[in-house]
Order: C-alpha cells, then sequence, then structure tokens
C-alpha cells in the first residue's frame, strides 16, 4: 500500500504569501493525500483567503492564536491520524513541483531515516530568487556550503548552522514528530528538534534545492541579538537535559553529539558557546563536591580507554608548530599517497594480468618454452606489482624469441613487445 503524505500548513498574517503557498503544494508531481491548513488566529484576512482553497480539497480550520509550536502539533496530531509522513510548510514559502516525490524517493533509499531535508533557495519579499551572494541569502548558502567540507557529520554541520534552516524544510514520519513535539521556543523550535534527530541518527540530505524561502521583514529571526543568543543557549541546555541518560548509555550517539558540540563553537548563527560554558559552571556551582565526584566516577565507555588527543600529543615532527589542523593536514596527505600507490598497483595487477594471460595463450611463447628459448617471460621478478610489470615488460622488449616471431609474423609476438 503507498505511503500516504500530509502537507501542513500553519499560517499567520500571511494573507499577501499563502495563497502561493497552497498553489506550489497543489502543483507536486507527487500529489500530497492531505493538506491541512490552521490559522493561528490571524489579524488579517488569511482565513478568508484559506476558505477559497476548500473547494480544491484543502482542509481549513482557524483557532485563536496559540503560537508556531503549538499551531504546527496540533497539525501534526490531525495528519498522523492516517499519514505515514508530514511535510511542513510556512505559509510565507513555497515547494518546487518535485519535492514530495524526491523526499519519498530519498526515505525508500534509507528507510532508517525519520527526516528528509534538501536545499533550498531564497527569495525576496516579491517572490523573485535572490543570488547566493545576495546580503539577504549570503547566511543560507553559506550554512550549506559548510557540508562540502570533507569528513564534517551531519551532526557536526548542524551545530555550525542551522542549515535546514526552516520547518518549511521539514519531511518527517508522522510517528517521529509526534514523539518529538516541537517546544515553545519562539525562534529554536525546529533547530532542537533537528539537534534531536542529528543525535538519534535520523536525517538524510537530498542536496537539490526543492523549496524557496522567503525573507522579508516580518521573519522572527529579524531581531536584536540578544533574546535569540538567550534562546539559543537555553536550547543547548535543553538538549542536555533531555539526551543525557541516553548519551550515558549510547557511545554511538555520544560520538554524534561531540560533533554537534564540536562544531556550536563555529556555530555561524547565535550561539555563544563561551556563554553556555557559563551557564555550565553556574549548574556545576549548585553541586556539592560529593556530587561531582560522583558524576565523575559513573561516566564510563570506551573514551576512558585512550588519551583523547594520543594523535596529536606525539605528531610534532621537529620543524612545524603543532597544531590539529597541521596534523590533520599531514594525515591527508599520507592517505592521498597511500590511495594513490594502491591504485597504482592495481592497474599494474590489471595490465600484469593481461600480459600473462596473452604469453599463456601465444602458441608462438608455448613453442619458445618448449625450445627453451623464451624462459624469461615466465619469471616473476620484482616485489610489488609495478616491479613485476616493469621487469615482465622489459623481459617481452628485450626477448630474441619475440623479436624473431615478429619478423616472422607472428601477432601475438608483435603485440607483447608494442604492449610493453
Amino acid at each position: 500500500m503507498p505511503e500516504r503524505v500530509a502537507v501542513i500548513i500553519p499560517v499567520y498574517n500571511h494573507a499577501r504569501y499563502v495563497g502561493e503557498a497552497l498553489e506550489s503544494v497543489l502543483a507536486q508531481t507527487r500529489k500530497p493525500d492531505r493538506i491541512i491548513v490552521l490559522d493561528d488566529g490571524s489579524k488579517d484576512n488569511s482565513l478568508e483567503v484559506l476558505r477559497g482553497f476548500a473547494s480544491r480539497g484543502v482542509e481549513v480550520s482557524g483557532q485563536e492564536n496559540r503560537g508556531a509550536h503549538n499551531t504546527i502539533n496540533l497539525l501534526v496530531q490531525k495528519a498522523a491520524v492516517d499519514c505515514d509522513w508530514i511535510s511542513i510548510l510556512n505559509s510565507d514559502d513555497r515547494y518546487l513541483p518535485g519535492r514530495i516525490a524526491a523526499c519519498l524517493e530519498a526515505a525508500s533509499r534509507q528507510p532508517d531515516k525519520a527526516l528528509i531535508t534538501t536545499s533550498l533557495q531564497v527569495m525576496d519579499d516579491q517572490g523573485a530568487l535572490l543570488p547566493k551572494d545576495a546580503p539577504r541569502s549570503r547566511w543560507f548558502h553559506g550554512a550549506w556550503s559548510l557540508g562540502e567540507k570533507d569528513g564534517v557529520s551531519i551532526s557536526e554541520w548542524l551545530g555550525q548552522a542551522n542549515f535546514v534552516a526552516t520547518t518549511s524544510n521539514v519531511f518527517a514520519q508522522a510517528a517521529y514528530l509526534k514523539a518529538n513535539p516541537f517546544r515553545p521556543y519562539r525562534f529554536n523550535h525546529d533547530y532542537f528538534f533537528l539537534a534531536t534527530a542529528a543525535f538519534e541518527d535520523q536525517i538524510a540530505v537530498v542536496p537539490q534545492p526543492l523549496m524557496d524561502y522567503r525573507v522579508h521583514g516580518s521573519n522572527t529571526i529579524a531581531t536584536k541579538p540578544e533574546p535569540l543568543i538567550r534562546e539559543m543557549i537555553r536550547m543547548h541546555l535543553d538538549l542536555y537535559q533531555k539526551h543525557a541518560e541516553a548519551l550515558k548509555q549510547n557511545p554511538e550517539m555520544r560520538k554524534r553529539f561531540y560533533g554537534f558540540v564540536r562544531g556550536s563553537w563555529d556555530n555561524i548563527s547565535s550561539f555563544h558557546a563561551g556563554l553556555c560554558q557559563v551557564a555550565l559552571a553556574q549548574l556545576a556551582a549548585k553541586a556539592s563536591e560529593d556530587e561531582i565526584e560522583q558524576l565523575v566516577a559513573s561516566l564510563t565507555g570506551a573514551e576512558l580507554d585512550e588519551f583523547p588527543n594520543r594523535i596529536l600529543a606525539g605528531a610534532y615532527n621537529g620543524t612545524d608548530a603543532l597544531s590539529a589542523a597541521g596534523v590533520l593536514s599531514r594525515q591527508v596527505d599520507d592517505l592521498k599517497a597511500a590511495n594513490a600507490g594502491l591504485k597504482q598497483d592495481r592497474e599494474a595487477l590489471e595490465k600484469l594480468s593481461r600480459c600473462r594471460q596473452k604469453i599463456l595463450t601465444s602458441s608462438w611463447v608455448r613453442l619458445g618454452l618448449l625450445c627453451g628459448a623464451a624462459r624469461e617471460l615466465t619469471s616473476n621478478d620484482g616485489k610489488k606489482p609495478v616491479d613485476k610489470l616493469e621487469a615482465l615488460t622489459q623481459a617481452c622488449h628485450q626477448s630474441w624469441w619475440l623479436k624473431l616471431g615478429e619478423k616472422l609474423g607472428s601477432s601475438s609476438s608483435r603485440e607483447l613487445r608494442q604492449q610493453s
């Protein structure tokens, strides 16, 4: 039975944009099974605009203002009754036509993931796409560029920036959304949800841009830094609290958590990692010495079996200043060199195999072996595949028996000498 998909749209004072948002849903190549819209007490004529879509199968209702997180959570409850996947769309954004189809395809390829997200485009107040270097779109495209670096995990990437950027970029299993309702943050209800999904290894990324995110003066993110910085610190402390027990028990989750925290020190948004440490210090100050001692003693895991910076500690080469970046750079260079060597060996083995096969199937060479005149063509000189190929090449090139065969019209002799 095909999986059912619902698109849910929370609306607040977006009469100007919500029609465009709904048209983008109705234009999907893979139609949603349900489109559910809830007006959260708009002061403009949003509800009137929404009712104009009821005849096209859109489920429309309204309520007194309860806030974005409550509205989304209520919509999730409605959609989860009979749908397997839920796609959230904010009322001022829009989908590209192939979004639902692409997200379902990604979900089928990675059935262990509960959340699919895609790349995005940025548009202005009028709906015109902005270039990547436009002032209002640099942050979003910069956030996505962080994931292009080699070796960056989704958790570390998310720690550096909420590259998902918006609840409009969440396509998730209904059961997962129900189990992880959005929290009552003003700015970060999606970020907390996404961080949890990253810790639990539930995020799959489609690099194709499949939605348009609108930037305009009424975006909630357009504010003074202090409220957002405070909420970001609160969000991190809430994450620590929520996942404390799971982190103790699950080594793989800890690795993803470490990546997120490491990335957060270079966060490009409004998280101040230093102030977060100050807040953790205040919490630690409320514990007694015995409680802190017991806490440290209770820690377990493979991390305690070796020094955390063992590789770095012994990596000084006598000349370059010791740094993690320098050590990693040298390790990358060593791996590249080793990989190049393996590639060279593989290519040499393939050519060596073809040459030996031609020797074994050549009637002229077999005659020479019977006469004792071509023994050098069966030697196995050299240690590495490249050395063995070089030795056999030289033997073929210098063999008087092959030279004679070539003069007498032996095609295999000519091919062996040309191949060499």
